[in-house]
């Protein structure tokens, strides 16, 4: 067993560890979306916990982070992840426990960056599976962390591309891929105890609502009336969390109800460290006529796209969208049902005005939030918390001071790399020499050696990228920074006044400062209900004020790889998520 970065121990033994007291160790888990045991988080943490105990170090329970059906390609919705690397900074423990390094990740540059970063902290990092620790020290071990996360990735991509060939074999047999489509059952096919297959089967009660959605609407009632309606008769939804238009809509172009199956409209794809999902060119779908799926007839189809083509062909299409015209529109969910808050009319006394109120409660009576509270009062009282608490010169300070502190930091080692990727590109160049000079002396062309000729080609341009980028000089990037400091602070004097004169562009700047929606929840006061408005505030995505720090987590700053250096890796790095907590 190859025992990279280890610590020394006897000959056939597990690496020696020298401490005096026991350690604080941290655990962490993660179970992806391909693995379906239902167990394996129960048996990474099982198996964690008994390493640690036999090396003799201490696990607090709060320090066991989990994160469970996440991919290990996914980098931006990790909560047990950034919560692991928030305690490490605050050196909440001395090492983190993981079966292996694809838990941590499976892409190749993120999860190199990951360990990187958590090493900085001052945590140790162990693979209890293989009993080793992991170290970064030098170029071997570097090179060593980079194979295992390649090979994770490798096995991510096979994984995918086999799970992909396999549904697509079963689309085009007309049978279910995942997922459930209202109006159909899926009905496994067994022999035995083994299941062969699952097919799609007409639910005939669903069947009926699907029928009475496509009449009623061809007939002209608004897909908002039916949804009432389909509510106030407890009409049971798809999700089981009520009838909205949102889910009416696209029933209403669905091809599976006049029987013609398609998949493979869009595919999933990882984009900056986060699954998003990518259309597909028409001619790549799979379609499939399957006659006895039909549950809504051409007559009655035809009708329905009609009536949407003539709805869409004056004014405004659904695609073109209008932007929200309230500053928490989409921004705010219910503290109670988690549910989109909405804007409607409403008094304040006698004065007609504007009012926030929850959409579950309003449309569906699936929520016993009742509460409105007017725009303008919520609104002032949350951009006025971002203004006194948020965004300040101190915060702005600070951050760029950590920048110049890391950018001297990460200088002062480029000589000795520089060296060695030189070294490295002159072997690169002399193999390129002999395999011309092997090609120039034969009339064949050998397959084999054209191909060695193009990866050492490609090799060579990534080295000398390299070497320019280390070579640039440090006072560049000091001048760039001060650039950046000048201009945030100025750009934060023209945020204070843009609730007055620029809405639109107040909502904009707190969508870029905010990590995930806000939550509205109903609270007594002395002065009676009110929202208490609570989120958390992360500057590394905001326009405007922190455009520096914006610019910092771009890839490059004036032509330097930044982020390649470590500088924002996770979750705004060093910058960490803040509490948002006024009452509205």
């Amino acid at each position: 067993m190859s025992n990279f970065g280890c610590l020394p121990g006897r000959a056939g033994g597990s690496p020696m560890l020298l401490e005096s007291t026991p350690m604080r160790a941290a655990l962490y888990v993660r179970r992806s979306t391909e693995e379906h045991q239902a167990d394996s988080i129960e048996v990474q943490t099982g198996e964690g916990r008994r390493y640690i105990e036999r090396k003799g170090w201490s696990l607090d329970p709060a320090h066991v982070f989990v994160d469970d059906a996440v991919s290990r390609a996914e980098f931006k919705k990790r909560p047990g992840l950034f919560s692991m690397l928030n305690a490490a900074e605050k050196k909440a423990f001395d090492v983190v426990v993981v079966r292996d390094e694809s838990r941590l990740g499976g892409d190749t540059n993120r999860t190199s960056l990951l360990i990187q970063d958590l090493l900085d902290s001052g945590a140790r990092l162990f693979y209890y599976f293989s009993d080793e620790e992991v170290r970064v020290d030098g170029a071997i071990d570097k090179f060593m962390v980079s194979v295992r996360s390649f090979a994770s990735e490798l096995e991510r991509e096979k994984i995918s591309q086999r799970t992909r060939e396999n549904h697509s074999v079963k689309a085009r047999k007309g049978l279910v891929t995942g997922g459930k489509t209202y109006g159909y059952s899926n009905v496994e096919v067994k022999d035995g105890e083994r299941r062969l297959r699952v097919e799609y089967a007409i639910n005939e009660d669903e069947a009926k609502i699907v029928r009475e959605i496509f009449t009623r609407y061809a007939d002209g009632e608004g897909l908002k009336s039916i949804a009432k309606d389909l509510n106030a008769r407890g009409v049971p939804s798809p999700r089981g969390r009520g009838w909205a238009q949102s889910a009416l809509l696209p029933m209403t172009e669905r091809e599976t109800y006049i029987g013609i199956l398609t998949w493979g409209r869009a595919e999933k794809a990882y984009r900056g460290g986060t699954k998003v999902r990518v259309p597909r060119p028409e001619h790549e779908w799979t379609r499939v006529e399957m006659p006895h799926m039909r549950i809504v007839d051409d007559e009655l189809w035809n009708r329905v796209q009609a009536r949407k083509v003539k709805k869409t062909s004056f004014g405004r299409t659904r695609n073109s969208g209008a932007p929200p015209k309230y500053l928490l529109s989409g921004l705010s969910r219910c503290g109670v049902c988690g549910g989109r808050l909405q804007v409607i009319p409403g008094k304040a006394g006698v004065e007609p005005t504007r009012v926030y109120i929850c959409s579950n409660y309003r449309e569906k009576k699936t929520c016993s939030n009742s509460l409105r509270r007017p725009v303008e009062a919520v609104d002032a009282a949350v951009l006025s918390y971002v203004e006194r608490k948020i965004l300040t010169e101190e915060v702005i300070s600070m951050v760029l001071r950590e920048v110049r502190a890391r950018l001297k930091v990460r200088s002062e080692g480029n000589g000795d790399e520089v060296a060695e990727l030189e070294a490295q590109a002159r072997k690169v160049k002399t193999e390129l020499d002999r395999l011309g000079a092997a090609l120039v002396a034969t009339d064949d062309k050998p397959e084999t050696v054209l191909r060695m000729i193009t990866e050492r080609e490609q090799r060579l341009s990534a080295l000398n990228g390299r070497i320019a980028i280390l070579k640039t000089a440090p006072q560049v990037l000091d001048l760039e920074v001060r650039r950046l400091e000048k201009d945030a602070k100025k750009r934060l004097e023209d945020l204070r006044g843009l609730t007055e004169k620029r809405p639109e562009d107040a909502r904009r700047a707190l969508e870029r400062l905010l990590v995930g929606p806000l939550t509205m929840s109903p609270v007594e006061t002395p002065e009676g209900r009110r929202y208490r408005v609570t989120g958390k505030t992360g500057l590394s995505s905001m326009d405007g004020v922190p455009s520096g720090i914006r610019n910092i987590a771009n890839p490059r700053i004036g032509g330097f790889a930044l982020r390649n250096r470590g500088l924002n890796s996770r979750h705004a790095g060093w910058l960490k998520p803040s509490a948002f907590v006024p009452m509205a």
